[in-house]
């Protein structure tokens, strides 16, 4: 899942996209953002660096179910 809109500011450090059910599973808090890197569902592309300054601002923790 990748927006693909422009960003308006300049360029943006890191771009990141899902497939469809990782997204969910991740906004919900049901998969930690890492493990999802880890399994290739979720890709960053930019300043990795960035990227994970970032994840734990938008991303909850996952769940314990």
């Amino acid at each position: 899942m990748n927006s693909g809109g422009p960003y308006e500011g300049g360029k943006p450090d890191a771009t990141f996209s899902f497939k469809d059910d990782a997204f969910v599973k991740v906004a919900t808090g049901k998969m930690n953002s890492q493990i999802a890197f880890m399994r290739g569902t979720m890709k960053i592309k930019g300043s990795l660096g960035a990227a994970q300054k970032f994840t734990p601002d938008i991303f909850p923790k996952p769940s314990k179910m």
